[in-house]
C-alpha cells in the first residue's frame, strides 16, 4: 500500500521497528545472552518506539483532527502504546533470567502486531480522514522530528 509522503517518517520508523523485532526474535530463538537483548530493548525502547509513540500521540492524536478518526482505531493504538509501556517496565524490572526470554517474544510480537495495525488501520484512518492541509502540517512536524532508527548493533546477539 502507498503511503502518504506526509506519513512516510512514521512508516520508515516501523521498517525499523520490525527490523528490531526480528532481531529480538533470533536472539531469543539462539539462546543469545539476556543480558544483551535486554540492553537492546532498552536502546530501542529509549531512541526508537518511545519518541515514535510521543510523536503518533503529540503530533497525530492531539490535532483537532484527530476526533474523524473512528475510536476504536484511537483506543487500540493508545491501549497498544500502554503495553508496550508495561511490558518494557517489567523487562527492567527483572534481574536477568531465563524466564525472560517469554518476556523478550512477547514485546517482539507485540512490536510486529502494532506496526502491522498502523500501517493497515491507523495511518489509512488519519490518511482518509484528515485535511490535505492537516497531513501537510504534520508531515513537516514528523520529518523534522524524524531520527533514523538502529541500524546498527555492536553486539550481534541474534546471530548463531
Amino acid at each position: 500500500m502507498k503511503r502518504s509522503e506526509y506519513l512516510v517518517p512514521l512508516s520508515w520508523e516501523h521498517h525499523s521497528a520490525l527490523v528490531n523485532a526480528n532481531r529480538i526474535k533470533l536472539g531469543v530463538e539462539n539462546k543469545g545472552k539476556i543480558e544483551d537483548i535486554r540492553e537492546f530493548i532498552e536502546y530501542i525502547w529509549q531512541h526508537d518506539l518511545l519518541p515514535h509513540f510521543n510523536r503518533e500521540e503529540n503530533i497525530i492524536l492531539s490535532h483537532r483532527e484527530a476526533a474523524k478518526i473512528p475510536q476504536a482505531i484511537k483506543e487500540r493504538t493508545l491501549n497498544e502504546h500502554s503495553e508496550f509501556k508495561q511490558l518494557f517496565d517489567q523487562i527492567m524490572s527483572l534481574e536477568p533470567n531465563s524466564a525472560q526470554y517469554d518476556l523478550f517474544k512477547r514485546f517482539a510480537a507485540l512490536l510486529v502486531s502494532h506496526v502491522r495495525f498502523e500501517e493497515s488501520s491507523f495511518f489509512p484512518a488519519v490518511e482518509q480522514k484528515f485535511s490535505k492541509e492537516a497531513l501537510k502540517k504534520i508531515g513537516k512536524e514528523l520529518k523534522e522530528q524524524h531520527v533514523p532508527g538502529c541500524i546498527t548493533w555492536q553486539q550481534a546477539f541474534w546471530r548463531k
